[in-house]
Protein backbone atom coordinates (compact mmCIF):
# COMPACT_ATOMS: atom_id res chain seq x y z
CA UNK A 1 0.00 0.00 0.00
CA UNK A 2 1.05 3.08 -1.05
CA UNK A 3 0.25 5.33 2.22
CA UNK A 4 1.31 8.58 0.56
CA UNK A 5 -1.90 8.08 -1.81
CA UNK A 6 -4.18 8.40 1.58
CA UNK A 7 -2.39 11.62 3.44
CA UNK A 8 -2.32 15.45 2.63
CA UNK A 9 -1.41 16.24 -0.68
CA UNK A 10 0.88 18.71 1.28
CA UNK A 11 2.24 16.29 2.96
CA UNK A 12 4.55 15.33 -0.81
CA UNK A 13 5.55 18.68 -0.26
CA UNK A 14 6.88 18.31 3.15
CA UNK A 15 8.81 15.01 2.21
CA UNK A 16 10.24 17.05 -1.14
CA UNK A 17 11.76 20.03 0.83
CA UNK A 18 13.16 17.81 3.40
CA UNK A 19 14.53 15.75 1.14
CA UNK A 20 13.19 12.32 2.00
CA UNK A 21 12.59 10.09 -0.92
CA UNK A 22 8.76 9.05 -1.66
CA UNK A 23 9.46 5.20 -2.38
CA UNK A 24 10.28 4.68 1.46
CA UNK A 25 6.64 5.09 1.89
CA UNK A 26 5.61 2.33 -0.70
CA UNK A 27 7.45 0.03 1.74
CA UNK A 28 5.80 -1.47 5.13
CA UNK A 29 7.54 -3.82 7.84
CA UNK A 30 6.58 -7.19 8.37
CA UNK A 31 8.17 -8.10 11.10
CA UNK A 32 8.14 -6.49 14.89
CA UNK A 33 10.61 -6.78 17.41
CA UNK A 34 11.04 -8.25 21.59
CA UNK A 35 14.06 -8.50 23.34
CA UNK A 36 14.42 -10.75 25.97
CA UNK A 37 16.40 -9.64 29.67
CA UNK A 38 19.70 -10.19 29.14
CA UNK A 39 20.55 -12.50 32.20
CA UNK A 40 17.40 -14.40 31.51
CA UNK A 41 17.96 -18.26 31.39
CA UNK A 42 15.62 -19.95 28.47
CA UNK A 43 16.40 -21.79 24.95
CA UNK A 44 15.37 -21.26 22.04
CA UNK A 45 12.99 -24.08 21.84
CA UNK A 46 11.14 -22.56 24.47
CA UNK A 47 10.64 -19.22 23.56
CA UNK A 48 9.13 -20.97 20.03
CA UNK A 49 6.68 -22.41 22.53
CA UNK A 50 5.89 -19.96 24.46
CA UNK A 51 6.01 -16.99 22.14
CA UNK A 52 5.49 -17.82 18.30
CA UNK A 53 6.69 -20.78 16.02
CA UNK A 54 7.81 -17.82 14.03
CA UNK A 55 10.05 -16.16 16.24
CA UNK A 56 13.89 -15.88 14.83
CA UNK A 57 16.85 -14.65 16.22
CA UNK A 58 18.47 -11.03 15.06
CA UNK A 59 22.01 -12.36 15.34
CA UNK A 60 23.24 -8.52 14.92
CA UNK A 61 22.02 -7.34 18.40
CA UNK A 62 22.02 -10.15 21.19
CA UNK A 63 18.68 -11.18 23.22
CA UNK A 64 16.86 -9.35 19.76
CA UNK A 65 14.16 -11.77 18.03
CA UNK A 66 11.97 -11.04 15.67
CA UNK A 67 7.84 -12.24 15.43
CA UNK A 68 5.15 -11.00 12.68
CA UNK A 69 4.13 -7.70 12.32
CA UNK A 70 0.48 -8.49 13.12
CA UNK A 71 1.67 -10.39 16.71
CA UNK A 72 0.29 -8.87 20.12
CA UNK A 73 2.43 -9.50 22.71
CA UNK A 74 0.55 -8.06 25.71
CA UNK A 75 -1.00 -11.11 26.65
CA UNK A 76 2.22 -13.36 26.67
CA UNK A 77 3.32 -14.63 30.06
CA UNK A 78 6.86 -13.70 29.41
CA UNK A 79 5.63 -10.05 29.01
CA UNK A 80 3.49 -10.07 31.95
CA UNK A 81 6.55 -11.36 34.21
CA UNK A 82 8.84 -8.31 32.59
CA UNK A 83 10.99 -10.72 30.82
CA UNK A 84 9.99 -10.12 27.78
CA UNK A 85 9.95 -6.17 25.69
CA UNK A 86 8.76 -4.88 22.65
CA UNK A 87 11.48 -2.40 20.70
CA UNK A 88 12.04 -2.25 17.45
CA UNK A 89 14.80 -3.29 15.62
CA UNK A 90 16.47 0.19 14.68
CA UNK A 91 15.56 1.64 18.44
CA UNK A 92 17.35 -1.46 19.89
CA UNK A 93 20.16 -0.60 17.22
CA UNK A 94 20.92 2.62 18.74
CA UNK A 95 20.99 1.31 22.36
CA UNK A 96 23.64 -1.27 20.45
CA UNK A 97 25.84 1.93 19.26
CA UNK A 98 26.42 3.04 22.89
CA UNK A 99 28.51 -0.40 22.98
CA UNK A 100 27.87 -0.28 26.55
CA UNK A 101 30.60 -1.45 28.72
CA UNK A 102 32.45 -1.96 32.34
CA UNK A 103 33.73 1.38 32.04
CA UNK A 104 30.30 3.29 31.88
CA UNK A 105 29.11 4.36 35.38
CA UNK A 106 26.71 6.84 34.52
CA UNK A 107 24.38 7.70 31.24
CA UNK A 108 22.73 10.62 30.46
CA UNK A 109 19.25 10.27 28.17
CA UNK A 110 17.62 12.91 26.55
CA UNK A 111 14.11 12.92 25.77
CA UNK A 112 13.61 9.30 27.29
CA UNK A 113 10.37 8.71 27.48
CA UNK A 114 8.32 6.43 26.74
CA UNK A 115 11.17 4.27 27.91
CA UNK A 116 11.87 1.29 25.29
CA UNK A 117 15.73 2.16 25.33
CA UNK A 118 15.90 3.46 28.79
CA UNK A 119 15.08 0.32 29.68
CA UNK A 120 17.59 -1.56 27.83
CA UNK A 121 20.51 0.67 28.74
CA UNK A 122 19.17 0.15 32.56
CA UNK A 123 19.41 -3.60 31.40
CA UNK A 124 22.79 -3.88 30.14
CA UNK A 125 24.08 -1.71 33.32
CA UNK A 126 22.43 -3.93 35.58
CA UNK A 127 24.45 -6.79 33.72
CA UNK A 128 28.03 -5.25 34.08
CA UNK A 129 26.57 -4.21 38.48
CA UNK A 130 26.00 -8.03 38.85
CA UNK A 131 29.66 -8.70 37.40
CA UNK A 132 31.88 -6.58 39.28
CA UNK A 133 29.41 -5.15 42.31
CA UNK A 134 30.03 -1.81 41.06
CA UNK A 135 26.45 0.34 40.90
CA UNK A 136 25.56 2.26 37.55
CA UNK A 137 22.72 4.08 36.68
CA UNK A 138 20.92 6.52 33.49
CA UNK A 139 19.68 9.53 34.19
CA UNK A 140 16.48 9.76 32.10
CA UNK A 141 15.32 13.51 31.09
CA UNK A 142 11.63 14.27 29.42
CA UNK A 143 10.00 17.45 29.30
CA UNK A 144 6.70 16.15 30.09
CA UNK A 145 5.41 15.00 33.82
CA UNK A 146 2.94 11.78 31.82
CA UNK A 147 5.36 10.86 29.51
CA UNK A 148 7.67 10.20 33.03
CA UNK A 149 5.07 8.66 34.37
CA UNK A 150 4.58 6.29 31.76
CA UNK A 151 8.26 5.46 31.87
CA UNK A 152 8.27 4.58 35.55
CA UNK A 153 5.58 2.17 35.02
CA UNK A 154 7.78 0.54 32.63
CA UNK A 155 10.85 0.90 34.75
CA UNK A 156 9.32 -0.56 38.11
CA UNK A 157 7.67 -3.49 35.75
CA UNK A 158 10.78 -4.64 34.85
CA UNK A 159 12.64 -3.90 38.03
CA UNK A 160 15.48 -1.40 37.01
CA UNK A 161 14.76 1.28 39.77
CA UNK A 162 18.11 0.84 40.98
CA UNK A 163 19.43 1.87 37.36
CA UNK A 164 17.51 4.27 36.66
CA UNK A 165 16.76 8.07 38.06
CA UNK A 166 13.94 9.64 36.32
CA UNK A 167 14.33 13.90 35.79
CA UNK A 168 11.38 15.87 34.80
CA UNK A 169 13.12 18.77 33.07
CA UNK A 170 13.31 20.52 29.41
CA UNK A 171 16.56 18.68 27.71
CA UNK A 172 17.58 22.29 26.60
CA UNK A 173 17.87 23.86 30.01
CA UNK A 174 18.99 20.39 32.31
CA UNK A 175 21.90 21.68 34.21
CA UNK A 176 23.77 18.24 35.89
CA UNK A 177 26.55 18.22 38.59
CA UNK A 178 28.24 15.32 37.00
CA UNK A 179 29.59 14.44 33.61
CA UNK A 180 28.97 10.86 31.71
CA UNK A 181 30.21 8.31 30.42
CA UNK A 182 27.85 8.49 27.05
CA UNK A 183 24.67 10.58 26.48
CA UNK A 184 22.21 9.20 23.99
CA UNK A 185 19.99 12.06 22.64
CA UNK A 186 16.57 10.80 20.94
CA UNK A 187 15.57 14.33 20.01
CA UNK A 188 12.04 15.14 19.06
CA UNK A 189 11.29 14.90 15.77
CA UNK A 190 8.55 15.26 12.65
CA UNK A 191 8.39 11.32 13.10
CA UNK A 192 7.18 10.42 10.22
CA UNK A 193 10.07 7.63 9.70
CA UNK A 194 7.56 5.30 11.44
CA UNK A 195 4.84 4.32 8.88
CA UNK A 196 2.64 2.59 11.54
CA UNK A 197 2.32 6.10 13.39
CA UNK A 198 1.57 7.57 10.28
CA UNK A 199 -1.83 5.39 9.62
CA UNK A 200 -2.84 7.01 12.63
CA UNK A 201 -3.95 9.77 10.91
CA UNK A 202 -5.62 7.95 8.25
CA UNK A 203 -7.41 5.95 11.16
CA UNK A 204 -7.89 8.80 13.97
CA UNK A 205 -11.55 8.20 14.80
CA UNK A 206 -13.42 11.78 15.02
CA UNK A 207 -13.22 13.02 18.79
CA UNK A 208 -16.28 13.54 20.61
CA UNK A 209 -17.35 17.46 21.14
CA UNK A 210 -16.33 18.73 24.81
CA UNK A 211 -19.23 20.01 26.94
CA UNK A 212 -18.47 24.16 27.66
CA UNK A 213 -17.20 22.74 31.25
CA UNK A 214 -14.80 20.25 30.20
CA UNK A 215 -13.47 22.79 27.53
CA UNK A 216 -12.66 25.35 30.08
CA UNK A 217 -11.06 23.03 32.30
CA UNK A 218 -8.87 22.04 29.45
CA UNK A 219 -8.26 25.99 28.31
CA UNK A 220 -6.81 26.14 31.89
CA UNK A 221 -4.81 23.43 31.62
CA UNK A 222 -2.99 24.13 28.42
CA UNK A 223 -1.89 27.77 29.76
CA UNK A 224 -0.56 26.03 32.85
CA UNK A 225 1.38 23.52 30.46
CA UNK A 226 2.19 26.53 27.77
CA UNK A 227 3.77 28.34 30.95
CA UNK A 228 5.83 25.20 32.59
CA UNK A 229 7.02 23.87 28.82
CA UNK A 230 7.73 25.59 25.77
CA UNK A 231 8.40 22.34 23.73
CA UNK A 232 5.14 21.86 21.30
CA UNK A 233 6.34 18.69 20.26
CA UNK A 234 6.28 17.40 23.96
CA UNK A 235 3.40 18.97 25.70
CA UNK A 236 0.36 17.21 27.23
CA UNK A 237 -1.46 19.92 25.00
CA UNK A 238 -0.21 18.23 21.68
CA UNK A 239 -0.44 14.91 22.82
CA UNK A 240 -4.29 15.31 23.75
CA UNK A 241 -4.81 16.23 19.89
CA UNK A 242 -1.90 14.11 18.64
CA UNK A 243 -3.24 12.26 15.30
CA UNK A 244 -5.62 14.65 14.21
CA UNK A 245 -5.59 16.94 10.91
CA UNK A 246 -5.19 19.51 13.69
CA UNK A 247 -1.68 17.42 14.39
CA UNK A 248 -0.92 16.81 11.22
CA UNK A 249 -0.88 19.99 9.65
CA UNK A 250 1.77 21.37 12.68
CA UNK A 251 3.51 18.67 12.76
CA UNK A 252 4.52 18.87 8.60
CA UNK A 253 2.82 22.05 7.36
CA UNK A 254 3.60 24.50 9.49
CA UNK A 255 7.00 26.19 8.92
CA UNK A 256 7.55 28.07 11.89
CA UNK A 257 6.65 25.02 13.96
CA UNK A 258 9.66 23.25 12.00
CA UNK A 259 11.67 25.43 11.92
CA UNK A 260 11.42 25.45 16.07
CA UNK A 261 11.87 21.30 16.08
CA UNK A 262 15.12 22.29 14.00
CA UNK A 263 16.07 24.75 17.10
CA UNK A 264 14.87 22.35 19.69
CA UNK A 265 17.03 19.71 18.04
CA UNK A 266 20.20 21.64 17.93
CA UNK A 267 19.99 22.59 21.36
CA UNK A 268 19.30 19.33 22.96
CA UNK A 269 22.26 18.36 21.06
CA UNK A 270 24.48 21.39 22.53
CA UNK A 271 22.82 21.01 25.73
CA UNK A 272 23.87 17.08 26.20
CA UNK A 273 27.49 17.80 24.51
CA UNK A 274 28.16 19.78 27.39
CA UNK A 275 28.05 17.32 30.24
CA UNK A 276 30.13 14.64 28.19
CA UNK A 277 32.86 13.16 29.70
CA UNK A 278 36.59 13.56 27.60
CA UNK A 279 36.46 10.62 25.39
CA UNK A 280 32.91 10.05 25.82
CA UNK A 281 30.22 9.05 23.29
CA UNK A 282 27.59 10.96 22.33
CA UNK A 283 24.43 9.26 20.17
CA UNK A 284 21.98 11.27 18.12
CA UNK A 285 18.94 9.96 16.59
CA UNK A 286 16.02 10.59 15.61
CA UNK A 287 13.30 8.88 13.70
CA UNK A 288 12.69 11.27 10.69
CA UNK A 289 13.98 10.53 7.16
CA UNK A 290 14.83 14.07 7.07
CA UNK A 291 18.04 15.67 6.18
CA UNK A 292 17.43 18.81 7.93
CA UNK A 293 16.85 17.17 10.92
CA UNK A 294 19.54 14.61 10.88
CA UNK A 295 22.97 15.49 8.52
CA UNK A 296 22.43 18.99 8.89
CA UNK A 297 22.06 18.89 12.36
CA UNK A 298 25.59 16.91 12.62
CA UNK A 299 27.28 19.34 10.52
CA UNK A 300 26.26 22.18 11.94
CA UNK A 301 27.23 20.81 15.48
CA UNK A 302 30.73 19.78 14.20
CA UNK A 303 31.36 23.18 12.83
CA UNK A 304 30.76 24.67 16.38
CA UNK A 305 32.63 22.26 17.98
CA UNK A 306 35.91 21.82 17.19
CA UNK A 307 36.62 18.57 20.11
CA UNK A 308 34.01 16.67 17.98
CA UNK A 309 34.60 13.75 16.02
CA UNK A 310 32.17 11.70 13.75
CA UNK A 311 32.75 7.99 14.24
CA UNK A 312 30.70 5.14 12.88
CA UNK A 313 27.67 3.54 15.15
CA UNK A 314 29.10 0.21 14.93
CA UNK A 315 32.73 0.60 13.94
CA UNK A 316 34.20 -2.40 15.98
CA UNK A 317 30.69 -3.78 16.25
CA UNK A 318 28.40 -6.68 14.38
CA UNK A 319 27.72 -5.00 11.39
CA UNK A 320 23.89 -4.36 11.09
CA UNK A 321 21.34 -4.02 8.55
CA UNK A 322 21.07 -0.65 7.66
CA UNK A 323 22.45 2.12 5.08
CA UNK A 324 24.71 4.70 5.40
CA UNK A 325 23.61 8.43 5.70
CA UNK A 326 23.97 11.28 3.66
CA UNK A 327 27.65 12.17 5.33
CA UNK A 328 30.29 9.83 6.29
CA UNK A 329 30.13 7.67 9.11
CA UNK A 330 26.69 8.04 9.94
CA UNK A 331 23.77 5.52 9.05
CA UNK A 332 19.84 4.81 8.00
CA UNK A 333 17.17 2.17 8.90
CA UNK A 334 14.12 1.86 6.92
CA UNK A 335 11.49 -0.23 6.43
CA UNK A 336 12.80 -1.06 2.58
CA UNK A 337 16.52 -1.73 3.62
CA UNK A 338 15.81 -2.89 7.17
CA UNK A 339 12.42 -4.06 8.12
CA UNK A 340 12.18 -1.37 10.55
CA UNK A 341 10.59 1.69 11.34
CA UNK A 342 12.74 4.72 10.08
CA UNK A 343 15.82 5.94 12.19
CA UNK A 344 18.87 8.29 11.87
CA UNK A 345 22.11 7.49 14.09
CA UNK A 346 25.65 9.79 14.53
CA UNK A 347 27.99 8.60 16.55
CA UNK A 348 30.33 11.39 18.45
CA UNK A 349 33.17 10.82 20.23
CA UNK A 350 34.35 13.90 22.59
CA UNK A 351 38.38 14.58 22.19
Amino acid sequence: MNILNKLSPQFKQFLQEEGINEEIFMFEQTLRYIRIKPDYLITFEELQKQVSDSILPITQIPTLYSIPADQKINNLQLYKDGILYGIDKSSAAVVYSLDINQNDNNLLEICCAPGAKLTFIADLLRIQTNKDGIQRKVFGIDISQNRLNITQSIVNKYQLEKQVELILEDGTKYQSPIQFDKVLIDAECTHEGSIKHLKKYIDKPIPEKKSKKQFKNNKASKKQLQKNHTNIYTTEQTKAHEWTEEDFNNRFLDQKKLQKIYDLQYSLLENGYKYLKQNGILIYSTCSFSQKQNEDQIIKFLQHNNDAILIHPFWGMQEQQCKPGQIFNTVRFDPKVSNTGGMFIAKIKKL
